[in-house]
């Protein structure tokens, strides 16, 4: 308590009231405008202990006789290395008992977030309040020092909190989507269309953006790219680097990228997302091998995407094809697009530029009219879906439009959803509010749920 009131007084009223309480002079001290010296402490692995050198301390400060010298000011204490050390304590208790105010205050509002219930299941004004306890019980766990007891806890409650956050706004985001389900009924798709559009704060909207579409098709090829990216950051290696394309890769093509030829990894990359280069694709899976790409999306928490196959164009397959279907959701391609267009990733600037040089522009492209403007984009088409994962820009701020339709060949039916998506966004500023590009938002680690 006595370190506690201490905190509520000006620096120069607590060095008096330190003085008067371990000093006994003969002559008045006056030394308001006297400051310690805060000095190094040596390592103190409990706040039991640091009590008790604070109570020794001034034991023997009590013990020892008044010392006063003349200054400028009149009357001062001659400076003393105990009163250096504490000062130097009570302001490390001090440090500790608003820490220990700080995770008390945490702990309140998780408490108050959990009580509110299963967010799966509550309604879009408690997700309101639970997204709120649990920014307030993060907010207040960043307040708290690293060099204070209990920090390393600190680090692990922070972890869990932001992973409880990430529930509460996946499904906040998911109850304020009815405009998302409006568009798909109107349009008599709403069991086959998996849709997510998200900022890049990743604030979100979604249609099913957790239930993986009938096939990535080339949409794919999105991952393999940030995998490839990951890998030659990891390794040191040159974008540049060259890289020799086997025959066995081999299958029907749109890229320019051929067999028995060397190309620049970041060109087969670039092939690979702007022209969707099949060839280019199966080489770069080559490189990276099944279990590298994977393990470096799960790295990530993507935990639904999995890359199992290789492409194949009308009918040949090439060899090493893969044992299992590929898989993706929305959610976190629209995640791996954000992350992109925020320069997350190593190397996320060589694939902002692929995927504004896409040239398949009849969906996403085709959908979008001034005054907003489209920054890139990545399709995917087979016999089993049709997609697209769109870069837009809506008065300064970016979004990813992801949106994907099950068993259709129809483009037309495709542009109409995201071009609804568009004016939606352009009329409502956005997720009906106004945020200025230039705000400072605490970003989401996720887009997905966890």
């Amino acid at each position: 308590m006595y370190a506690l009131g201490l905190q509520l007084l000006k620096p120069g009223m607590v060095v008096g009231m330190l003085l008067a309480s371990v000093v006994l002079p003969a002559l008045p001290v006056w030394a308001p405008e006297l400051q310690r010296q805060l000095v190094p402490l040596s390592k103190t692995d409990t706040l039991a202990d640091l009590y008790h050198r604070r109570d020794r301390l001034r034991a023997e400060l009590r013990q020892r006789p008044a010392v006063t010298m003349a200054n400028r000011s009149g009357l001062g204490v001659v400076s003393d290395d105990a009163l250096d050390q504490l000062w130097s304590i009570d302001h490390r208790l001090r440090q500790e008992e608003q820490a220990q105010k700080w995770r008390h205050q945490a702990q309140m509002h998780a408490a108050a977030a959990r009580g509110l219930g299963d967010p799966a299941f509550l309604p879009t004004s408690m997700l309101d309040l639970v997204v709120t306890h649990w920014e307030a019980a993060l907010l207040a766990l960043d307040q708290i020092p690293g060099d204070t007891f209990g920090a390393m806890q600190v680090v692990v409650q922070q972890r869990q909190y932001e992973g409880e956050r990430a529930i509460a706004a996946y499904h906040h985001d998911t109850a304020r989507s009815d405009f998302l389900r409006a568009i798909a009924d109107q349009k008599g798709l709403a069991g086959r269309l998996r849709l997510t559009i998200c900022n890049l704060q990743r604030e979100c909207r979604r249609w099913q953006g957790n239930q993986p579409p009938a096939s990535p098709a080339s949409l794919i090829k999105v991952p393999v790219a940030i995998a490839l990216m990951a890998k030659l950051h990891q390794e040191g290696t040159a974008p540049a680097t060259p890289l020799w394309v086997s025959p066995s890769n081999w299958t029907e093509d749109a890229g320019s990228t051929w067999v028995r030829t060397e190309y620049p990894l970041e060109q087969v990359m670039a092939d690979m997302v702007s022209a969707s280069g099949n060839i280019a694709t199966n080489q770069l899976i080559d490189y990276l091998g099944w279990e590298g790409v994977n393990q470096i999306l799960r790295s990530r928490g993507y935990t639904t995407t999995r890359v199992t196959s290789k492409l194949v164009g009308e009918s040949t397959y090439p060899a090493n094809a893969g044992n299992a279907p590929n898989v993706i959701t929305t959610d976190e391609l629209t995640d791996m697009m954000v992350a992109i267009y925020n320069h997350e990733y190593p190397g996320a600037e060589l694939i902002e530029t692929a995927l504004a040089n896409q040239r398949d522009r009849a969906l996403g492209h085709a959908a979008v009219q001034a005054p907003i403007t489209w920054l890139g984009e990545k399709t995917g088409r087979n016999s089993k879906v049709l997609g697209t994962t769109t870069a837009i820009s809506v008065g300064g701020q970016r979004y990813i439009i992801t949106a994907t339709l099950d068993h259709s060949g129809s483009e037309s039916a495709l542009r109409s959803v995201v071009a609804d998506v568009v004016q939606y966004l352009l009329t409502h500023n956005g997720f009906e509010h106004t945020v200025a590009s230039s705000e400072a938002i605490a970003a989401r680690p996720q887009a997905f749920l966890p």
